[in-house]
């Protein structure tokens, strides 16, 4: 399997919580919030209309549709909500 990487990108930069957060663009998973954060960690991306979604079971899911033009740093700060309620929990 071959991957092709852009030879221009753009640049999501993450200061989101919880870190533990999966991070989702496209639909595709990525990884999690940490890995993403801090200095030179940002998301490389082909420039573009991009949906950015941050998930994690027990708090409301974060969508972002951004539209980046080469080179561009976006940067996304949200703290996701909790909603009090995991995903593997049931209700009494």
């Amino acid at each position: 399997l071959q991957v092709a990487y852009p030879t221009v990108t753009a640049e999501i930069k993450l200061a989101v919580e919880p870190v533990r957060a999966a991070v989702f663009v496209d639909g595709l998973l990525l990884g999690h919030v940490a890995e993403f954060q801090g200095a030179g960690r940002g998301l490389l991306v082909a420039p573009g209309r991009r949906k950015i979604t941050i998930s994690l079971p027990g708090y409301q899911t974060s969508e972002t549709v951004v539209d980046l033009v080469p080179h561009q740093v976006f940067k996304l700060t949200t703290n996701l909500v909790w909603n009090g309620v995991a995903a593997n929990s049931t209700q009494q």
